[in-house]
């Protein structure tokens, strides 16, 4: 039976209304974080607080649970009541990545939260070194092919997302490359302009110094576009990679939150997301605003965990 106009609208008041309550008793929001505060999760959030709570007429105030990788903050929103007061601002590596190589998580991401929306994105890079003379990404993986004892890859960390990109890239150019991890981004950057590594890979923003005084050479970006702060760096797929792996950061709930508080939620983010202020200040840590609904980030994190999945069972890497 079709509803009348009058009674849709009636409807879909008495939703909202719904949803009122939990959000206007003047009790703060909180967004959890897995991290400590100063990092780019921590500005971000910090930011996003400071103009949501004036489009949701609450505190919003930004809680850092630092410890266990972000796995402590994400166990607390999961256990969370799904009132709209407790949020995570989680990070592509907690959501996707650590559910797959941490056996003792006990928590399904894409089951146990509810995804509310896309906050930023932003690329990683691969950058070659003085062992290897390649120009483009042609070259290199003609040159990884003929030396294949020069074929390794360092990362910042055994795990991490760079980790994983160097098994993607291997999977799609039917290379063998040899992973060799780091404690931390500056120690693989030394490695790399001594030649003890061939080529790396990292937040664009990790090389950009050695990168701009022509010490490094930034041969690709993962994303679908090239990077505003480094535009001269062509993407993987412009150069005939199949490879399209931006990473992000995104806000969520716990399961179940009812879809006119979820909706509020939303609809604050993109409010936040649209003020020119807050995309200046977050570029400068090299973070791209990149706004989504609910249901499109609901599908992002299926289609990242489908992505991804692949290159980290075959890399056999397991952190517990």
């Amino acid at each position: 039976m079709k509803l009348k106009p009058a009674l849709r609208s009636f409807a879909a008041a008495c939703l909202v209304a719904l949803a009122l309550p939990l959000l206007a008793q003047n009790q703060p929001i909180k967004i959890l974080l897995g991290f400590p505060a100063g990092g780019s999760v921590d500005i971000t959030a910090r930011v996003l607080a400071d103009k949501m709570k004036d489009t949701l007429g609450v505190p919003v105030l930004v809680e850092n649970r630092a410890g266990a990788g972000g796995r402590i903050a994400a166990q607390a929103v999961k256990d969370a009541a799904p009132d709209g007061n407790t949020l995570m601002l989680a990070p592509f590596a907690v959501m996707v990545v650590q559910p797959m190589v941490f056996k003792s998580i006990k928590y399904d991401t894409g089951k146990d939260f509810t995804a509310l929306g896309s906050v930023v994105s932003f690329p990683l890079a691969l950058a070659a070194g003085p062992a290897t003379p390649a120009k483009n990404m042609r070259e290199l993986v003609d040159w990884l092919r003929a030396n294949p004892d020069k074929a390794n890859y360092g990362s910042p960390a055994a795990g991490s997302m760079p980790h994983f990109l160097g098994e993607l890239l291997a999977k799609n150019t039917n290379l063998t490359l040899t992973h060799v991890p780091f404690q931390g981004g500056a120690p693989m950057v030394q490695n790399l302009l001594g030649g003890q590594i061939s080529i790396a890979f990292d937040t664009p923003a990790e090389f950009a110094e050695q990168h701009r005084a022509g010490k490094l050479r930034l041969l690709a970006v993962s994303s679908a576009q090239r990077a505003a702060q480094f535009p001269e760096v062509p993407t993987f797929q412009e150069q005939g990679i199949a490879v399209d792996a931006s990473a992000w950061f995104a806000l969520f709930g716990p399961a179940a939150m009812a879809p006119a508080v979820s909706g509020r939620i939303n609809n604050a983010l993109q409010a936040a997301l649209r003020q020119a202020d807050v995309a200046e200040r977050l570029g400068k840590l090299g973070l791209t605003i990149s706004p989504s609904s609910a249901d499109e980030m609901t599908r992002r994190l299926a289609d990242d965990k489908a992505l991804w999945g692949p290159p980290i069972k075959a890399s056999g890497f397991m952190a517990d």
